[in-house]
């Protein structure tokens, strides 16, 4: 009886090894896929950051060559307001000037225009 006792102890035995056997290896299978899942969110946070930080460093950059194209614009076009109100005045004189010429001949093409409807040639 003891020989049997001690098969059924054995095969017991070998029965909860592989039992063991098996949850140690499904523990180790869920341990690496947690892993893989941590350096999958890992990889994620790294891209958005670098993601993050190429659009300040694309922002910065656009707000240092549009700060370039505002100076050079100024220096190679002048300052639109005053660019305007030099051109405003420009044009006021000239208005001012030619009513004065008009003022001043109006007598003068007055007088040419009539004698020219009223002479007749023969």
């Amino acid at each position: 009886e003891h020989g049997a006792q001690d098969t059924a102890l054995e095969t017991m035995d070998a029965t909860a090894k592989a039992h063991i056997g098996i949850q140690k290896l499904l523990q180790a299978e869920q341990d690496a896929a947690e892993i893989v899942a941590k350096a999958k969110q890992d990889k994620v946070a790294r891209l958005k950051q670098a993601k993050a930080e190429a659009d300040e460093e694309i922002a910065a950059y656009k707000a240092q060559r549009q700060a370039q194209f505002e100076v050079f614009s100024k220096d190679k076009l002048g300052d639109s307001g005053a660019h305007s109100k030099t051109t405003q005045s420009a044009t006021e004189e000239e208005l001012l000037l030619i009513s004065q010429q008009v003022a001043g001949n109006k007598d003068t093409m007055m007088n040419m225009l009539l004698q020219s409807v009223t002479e007749v040639s023969v």
